[in-house]
This record gives C-alpha cells, sequence and structure tokens, in this order.
C-alpha cells in the first residue's frame, strides 16, 4: 500500500500529504542545485531515495548507521559532529525529518556552518504538527521562530521559510489515522484491510480538505515546515 501511494503522485498528494510535500522540495531543490562539480550531502539518508534526483552532482550521504545496501559514505552521530567531514567542503545540505530526532540540533547546526562552503545552503524540512515517531528517537517539535533562532544563532540567514499546508490538512491525517490509534495495530492483517476497505472514503474527506484548505489564512497549524538557509559570509 505504501509503495502505491509513494509511486502516484495525485494520490499521494491526497493520502499522504506531507510526504508529497517533502518530495516536491527535494525535486525543487535539484531543480536549482544539481549542478556538475556540486557536492551535496544528505543528513540522515537512510536508504538514499532522494539520489535519483541528482545526475549532475556530487551526491554524498550520511547516517548514524550503514544501510542494507551499504550506499552510506559518512556513518556518525550529528549530535557529536559529522565525523570525517572536511570543513567547508560541501555546497548543498539535504536535511528532511532528522532535525526532530537529534538531543542536539544547535550541534547540527554548528556542524552545518563548517562543512558548507560561502554562501552554501541547507534545504531543511521539519514537524510542527505530527505524532510521535521512531520512539524513543523522537525529542522535538519546530516552531517557525524556533527554527529562524537555530539558522541564526549559527551563522545562517532563514532565506525562505513555507508550511505544508494548513489546518485542514491536519484534520486529514488525524481523520486517516484515528481508526488506527484507538482499535487497529500497525502491521497487523486489521491494519491492511482497513486501508483497503476504507481507502474510498478516506480518498474523498482527504480530497474535501484538500480543497477547502486555502480557508486556513494563519497556517499555523501545520505538518511540516521546510526552510532554506543561507550561510553568511563570516567577516
Amino acid at each position: 500500500m505504501k509503495n502505491f501511494l509513494l509511486s502516484n503522485k495525485f494520490i499521494l498528494a491526497v493520502m499522504r500529504y506531507h510526504a508529497y510535500r517533502i518530495r516536491i522540495f527535494v525535486e525543487k531543490m535539484a531543480l536549482d542545485c544539481d549542478i556538475d562539480g556540486k557536492r551535496i550531502l544528505d543528513i540522515g539518508a537512510c536508504d538514499i531515495p532522494y539520489e535519483k534526483f541528482f545526475k549532475k552532482a556530487i551526491y554524498c550521504s550520511q547516517d548514524i548507521v550503514q544501510n542494507k545496501n551499504k550506499t552510506i559514505d559518512y556513518i556518525c552521530d550529528i549530535n557529536k559532529g559529522l565525523i570525517g567531514v572536511e570543513n567547508e567542503s560541501f555546497d548543498y545540505i539535504l536535511c528532511t525529518q532528522v532535525l526532530e530526532h537529534l538531543k542536539k540540533p544547535h550541534i547540527a547546526f554548528k556542524e552545518f556552518d563548517r562543512i558548507l562552503k560561502p554562501n552554501g545552503k541547507v534545504f531543511l524540512t521539519t514537524h510542527l504538527c505530527f505524532e510521535e515517531h521512531m520512539i524513543p528517537y523522537d525529542y522535538f517539535r519546530f516552531t517557525k521562530y524556533g527554527l529562524k533562532y537555530l539558522g541564526e544563532s549559527n551563522n545562517f540567514k532563514l532565506a525562505r521559510i513555507k508550511p505544508h499546508g494548513g489546518i485542514f490538512h491536519l484534520i486529514a491525517l488525524i481523520f486517516s489515522t484515528l481508526p488506527i490509534k484507538l482499535f487497529i495495530k500497525r502491521e497487523t492483517v486489521w491494519y491492511y484491510l482497513y486501508l483497503t476497505v476504507f481507502f474510498i472514503p478516506i480518498f474523498l474527506f482527504n480530497s474535501l480538505c484538500f480543497v477547502l484548505d486555502f480557508l486556513d489564512r494563519e497556517r499555523n497549524m501545520t505538518i511540516n515546515y521546510e526552510c532554506v538557509y543561507e550561510k553568511n559570509i563570516k567577516k
């Protein structure tokens, strides 16, 4: 079911809007940054799902453990520093849905500053409103003000920040997962039966939320924020 959703952009946009927005964010980054000779470091890359978007640039990956295909270039705990990564050795950093899992996010930003070249950029997404996950390695949720502070206190300018939807997308997420929270254990036969049987009503309800989301002008109850940071040139 998950692979089916990920393979169809329209269905993904309706059923897993937060995952859709992260994918679009990375695709747009690739359009701007996939340049011959440029170096990109993907933080918390796991199974390197975004490598395919970078055909020209030199794509490198980091994670705390090696993956099954042994495609992680830098194996280190970013809370303790990006061990083995040289100073000013990358042009861009990609960091999607990692920040909330770091005990010391300020250390991550200090390391981003260290390894980025002058005028380098960080492309980052993280949660504001989302369930606890990857338990117990889930430590923070970030407001736009917290994200701005993290950057500015570590030699970065927050060039752009954008919410991933408003309150109606959050309602759709809650509606989709409520029976699972109350009655059904994940990754069981009943879980997959629920997803199959109720796919159409969930799809219709989420579609309605998708259409109505423009009514939320404030968008301060968003699922995720996407950010672009620019490294300041030290004088």
